[in-house]
């Protein structure tokens, strides 16, 4: 008996096909959603449109949508699979484009998250367990709805792994934020050209080195401004400002509002011990309280 409220899985599988092979032609009655572990030479051909498997991506197919699977002739290729509906649920399926006949079916992606919800899923399908099809259902929804978000984000650069001499700057700039700092002082740190170290940043973090600067000390002033102990004018300091009205007017730029109602917005006594950080690897602000649109604070 499946779980309502939640899309269905009828089949998974982690499968590796042979170079030179393929499948279909073919129509299929439910959901398809696939993982492309690798980029190759192989392709997904789709009521005669060809999609490329050039990068690790997502595969969406609906049903009734008549497709093939082209591999690569020289090199295995190894794809997630799930198959799925919302027959027993037709109120849990979402308004996502993706799911519509005729809307988009690749979905570029190297996401460690959303790799690991299909792993998972593929791992709830053959370890069956009491409330396993509840399981299964609610974190396929959550796959699909984080897929879309995944189509809306920006993404800056290739994707391809950040350079040591950028991650070394951009960990310079963070122990430095007080001090006057120069591009040209930080490249010759990590051993580059001013040049070659403005390319690198514009394509693994989609901003210059000055804005990256600006952008790691508008940062840590929101963390700090969360003490009302300090002044705005202490913080516009801390952060490497020596004129406050300068600070306010980069602040606003970068966060659409002023220093004083970001205060307002987010101070709380509670907040007073906490450790401005840097965390590289975080995709959100760190020490900060996020409220959804709707919300208020407490």
């Amino acid at each position: 008996m499946s779980a309502r409220g939640f899309p269905t899985i009828h089949l998974a599988g982690d499968i590796t096909k042979k170079p030179g092979t393929g499948l279909g032609p073919r129509t299929i009655d439910d959901y398809e959603l696939l993982y492309f572990t690798s980029g190759t030479k192989g392709v997904y051909a789709i009521e005669g449109e060809t999609v490329p498997l050039d990068v690790p991506c997502f595969i969406v197919c609906r049903p009734g949508e008549r497709h093939e699977y082209i591999y690569d002739r020289d090199v295995a290729s190894r794809h997630l699979f799930l198959h799925f509906g919302f027959e027993d649920a037709p109120e849990a399926k979402p308004r996502l484009p993706f799911l519509e006949v005729g809307g988009i079916c690749r979905i570029p992606s190297d996401n460690e998250l959303l790799i690991g919800m299909m792993k998972q899923l593929i791992y709830l399908s053959y370890a069956v367990t009491e409330g396993g099809q509840e399981r299964s259902g609610a974190l396929l929804l959550a796959l699909l709805l984080e897929l879309n978000g995944e189509l809306a984000s920006p993404k800056p650069g290739t994707g391809a792994a950040m350079p040591p001499q950028v991650v070394r700057a951009i960990q310079t700039m963070e122990n430095h934020l007080h001090e006057p700092l120069k591009v040209e002082a930080i490249a010759r740190k990590v051993g580059w050209s001013h040049e070659h170290l403005s390319r690198s940043f514009a394509k693994h973090t989609g901003r210059t080195p000055r804005e990256m600067l600006l952008q790691l000390r508008i940062e840590r002033a929101c963390q700090l401004l969360m003490d009302e102990g300090r002044s705005v004018k202490q913080v516009a300091y801390e952060v490497g400002f020596a004129d406050e009205n300068y600070f306010s007017r980069m602040f606003k730029e970068v966060k659409g509002t002023t220093a004083t109602a970001y205060r307002k917005r987010y101070a709380n006594p509670l907040y007073r011990d906490l450790a401005p950080i840097y965390a590289a690897d975080s995709r959100y602000p760190i020490n900060r309280v996020f409220l959804f649109p709707g919300r208020t604070k407490s």
